[in-house]
């Protein structure tokens, strides 16, 4: 999924919560559709208006950077965000190609 659609919803780890140190990404929430974010405490990604409007590198920076500020701000495992962003398009076609995950943009 391209990151302007990537609703990212994640609970620091050092919360008091069921969900601490958990992360989810899912598509943007449409009318209707139940909000599957209540559970966590943050949101992030698509969850932004402006981010919906990025592509190409600034796409690509901003979900780093996303990912980022989860990993180190908020204490998440690396591994486990990592496994969360891959289904993020700008996120998995940045990476090398022998990091797990990694997709080459030329094949979609």
């Amino acid at each position: 999924m391209k990151f302007a659609d990537a609703l990212i919803a994640w609970t620091p780890a050092n919360y008091e919560s069921k969900t601490a140190g958990q992360i989810k990404v899912g598509e943007l929430l449409r009318d209707g559709q139940a909000d599957w974010t209540k559970p966590y405490a943050m949101t992030g990604g698509a969850a932004y208006a402006e981010v919906r409007d990025l592509k190409g590198a600034d796409a690509t920076a901003r979900v780093f950077i996303d990912y980022h500020h989860i990993v180190v701000r908020d204490g998440l495992d690396p591994r486990v965000a990592h496994d969360a962003f891959i289904t993020i398009d700008e996120f998995a076609e940045a990476l090398a190609e022998d990091i797990p995950g990694a997709r080459d943009s030329s094949s979609d």
